[in-house]
């Protein structure tokens, strides 16, 4: 898939690989990292996800951050009021991350997006902005869910990076793969 863009950069690609349980504090802890780094004066591309939870509400609100301007998307849908529950709106998806992927025409340091997973797999959602952020050499960092490792794998052709789901080796990571900026620590 990627094998020819992957040829022409130096490898500046990582995925989070987190267990069943864990994805909400990736989100939180990825969430953090771009508060971080923007603060740093890094510019970003991307999305981190929030997940707000309300009394009056069955299920939790799938919200997107924009990451190049912190405008918030929502991305989920309630299901019917007898069956409970929320579900990804795939549209709200797509259009979330075109208007994410705008970005890309600016100077950006770092993309993160919040997941690789199904939409991913099935080449929706984040997949074409991943694709071209690799092939603008601009440095991405995802996360995924350990059951999508292998459909990564085919979508990385085995060159990314794989990091465990500790505040440290990102932080590592992103230090070895940014530029140096005057006064910057992530």
């Amino acid at each position: 898939m990627l094998e020819k863009a992957w040829e022409k950069t130096k490898m500046r690609v990582a995925a989070v690989i987190y267990a069943m349980g864990e994805a909400e504090r990736v989100d939180r802890d990825l969430s953090q990292l771009a508060n971080r780094l923007r603060h740093a004066g890094y510019a970003l591309a991307g999305a981190a996800q929030h997940n707000t939870a309300e009394a009056s509400s069955p299920c939790s609100d799938m919200v997107l951050e924009d990451l190049a301007t912190g405008r918030r998307l929502e991305i989920s849908t309630p299901l019917t009021r007898a069956g409970g529950g929320c579900r990804l709106d795939a549209t709200a998806l797509e259009d979330a991350t075109g208007i994410m992927a705008a970005a890309l025409d600016r100077p950006v340091d770092l993309v993160i997006v919040n997941r690789f997973g199904k939409q991913e797999i099935m080449g929706n959602g984040f997949r074409s902005m991943m694709e071209s952020a690799v092939a603008r050499d601009i440095p991405l960092l995802t996360a995924l869910n350990g059951v999508h490792r292998s459909a990564w794998d085919g979508f990385a052709a085995g060159m990314a990076d794989i990091l465990p789901p500790d505040t440290g080796a990102i932080e590592r990571w992103c230090r070895a793969v940014l530029p140096v900026k005057a006064g910057a620590g992530t």
